[in-house]
């Protein structure tokens, strides 16, 4: 499978030293400085992009997914309760729902996850690809294109992963340090050695094995799809590959131009900079004397008799800055670094988020939404469906409703319903504005539900039942049959009051 990458691994370490030589570095350098590049730009917008891309996704503050029931769960439950319940079951499913992202969240662990992520979106676009791995204990890793190799089908899907692990012999295993001394008996503790991960699909289940050093380890896994412990992820997939390019190799020509002329300008400089003075013949002047002179010292000349050379680099250096500052710009617009519609806060809302993904829509061909079914869905369904409902939010859960997803642009997050009904309310100020005479020929209760229901809101949830109706209208009538009994309380006692004072005068 190694070979199947061509030439895959020298570009990416040639895309790495433009950027973050980290990322794909030769293997040679592992222990010395690595080669960088004279692209000042290059690590700041990898930077910048990666992090917006992970906020995103994986906003901070609030779940990066909702959970819904599906339309025949829905159907089905409505004929169940009835109308008149539909409100109250509603807002059972919210609570629960809601109850399910919260510990969907507390098990997935944002804090440790969004550097894992960072650190993917950095890969992905240097080299076009990474490998995300779950380990037994929760924790992450991202694998670079070095470190894996894959293969796919004709569609793009997925068939086969192979992921390298370099590990000291004494980081083994005790059964596996076995089986490998009785092999290759000289190795000792501090022994490099590599570990190979196989995943394999086989009808619907993965495959998987491991050898070290090439001797095989006895033993096989099996995994669903929804529970595979490896992710493989590409900035863009071209059809019939199976490895992606990134966002550095669509620009390579504007980082290549900023190299070179880089480094050009860096030497013009150093030229500049190495000051000679011009002493004349004729002057008398002693240029011994004058370098061992210490400063502020007097000689005997005129003015001329020392000049210094005038250069013609400069203007030459002017013109290079401003070609290698256009290359930058075009750059900085290329990684979304201009983009100054989001404030800097700790806290952003939903329509920022949603702001920033559809500019990353519109910019990328559709990153926002591969990403969402490839990425977010695949972690969102792996924590939801590995909870212990009967721990986290008690055990009727799974029994009432079944689990679906639903990210991407129009659903970013429960905020993302909650913005929708601030909107909606908005929106109802509206009849404020229309002349009474119009205003009172308009039934409010069919506008209302004109506007939620453009907002994508059920207004049929905020409603009273005919029940609710009915118990509210009662306890109106009591309070009103309360006060009258208290007024006519206070009618006798005032009309008292005055027959005692009329007695006593």
């Amino acid at each position: 499978m190694e070979t199947e990458k061509g030439d895959l691994i020298q570009r990416s370490e040639n895309y790495a030293r433009l950027t973050l030589p980290y990322i794909c570095a030769p293997e040679s350098s592992a222990s010395s400085e690595q080669d960088r590049g004279a692209v000042a730009i290059g690590p700041r917008v990898v930077n910048h992009l990666a992090n917006k891309v992970v906020d995103t996704m994986f906003p901070k503050d609030r779940p990066f997914f909702t959970v819904a029931l599906t339309p025949e769960t829905r159907k089905k439950i409505s004929e169940e309760v009835g109308t008149e319940n539909e409100a109250a079951f509603a807002e059972l499913v919210r609570t629960e729902t809601a109850n399910v992202e919260q510990a969907g969240m507390r098990k997935m662990g944002l804090t440790t996850y969004r550097p894992v992520a960072v650190e993917a979106v950095k890969h992905m676009i240097i080299t076009g690809n990474t490998c995300i791995r779950r380990f037994d204990s929760g924790s992450r890793t991202a694998y670079g294109i070095r470190d894996y190799s894959v293969r796919r089908t004709i569609e793009g899907a997925i068939t086969e992963v192979m992921l390298r692990d370099g590990k000291k012999f004494g980081n083994l295993d005790a059964a596996m340090q076995k089986m490998v001394l009785a092999d290759q008996p000289a190795l000792k503790e501090d022994s490099p050695v590599v570990l190979l991960t196989h995943y394999k699909l086989v009808g619907k289940r993965w495959r998987s094995a491991q050898a070290v050093n090439n001797i095989a380890v006895p033993g096989v896994r099996f995994y669903t799809p929804r529970n595979l412990p490896v992710l493989v992820l590409a900035w863009s997939l071209a059809r019939g590959e199976n490895y992606g390019r990134g966002l550095v190799e669509d620009n390579i020509n504007s980082f290549h131009n900023i190299d070179v002329c880089s480094v050009a300008l860096v030497e013009m400089i150093g030229v500049m900079a190495d000051i000679k003075f011009l002493v004349d013949p004729g002057s008398g002047l002693d240029v011994e004397e004058l370098n061992n002179s210490p400063r502020g010292s007097y000689h005997a000349g005129r003015r001329d008799d020392i000049t210094t050379p005038e250069s013609a680099r400069r203007l030459e250096i002017g013109v290079l800055r401003e070609i290698i500052m256009g290359w930058e710009r075009e750059l900085a617009q290329a990684f979304l670094l201009n983009s100054n519609s989001v404030r800097d806060a700790e806290r952003i809302t939903a329509e920022e988020i949603r702001f920033i993904a559809n500019e990353l829509e519109s910019a990328f061909g559709g990153l926002y939404s591969r990403l969402a079914t490839e990425w977010q869905q695949y972690e969102a369904e792996y924590v939801v469906y590995s909870m212990d409902f009967a721990k986290e939010v008690g055990g009727a859960v799974n029994d009432v409703f079944e689990i679906l997803i639903t990210t991407g642009l129009e659903s970013l997050s429960r905020q993302g319903q909650l913005a929708n009904v601030r909107a909606a309310i908005a929106d109802l100020q509206m009849l404020e504005a229309v002349p009474e005479e119009v205003r009172s020929t308009i039934n409010p209760m069919k506008f209302a539900s004109f506007v939620f229901t453009n907002h994508a809101v059920k207004f049929v949830e905020f409603m009273f039942t005919q029940d609710e109706m009915k118990q509210n209208s009662e306890q109106a009538m009591q309070q009103q049959q309360q006060l009258a009994g208290i007024q006519a309380d206070a009618n006798v006692r005032q009309k008292a009051g005055e027959a005692a004072v009329a007695e006593e005068s």
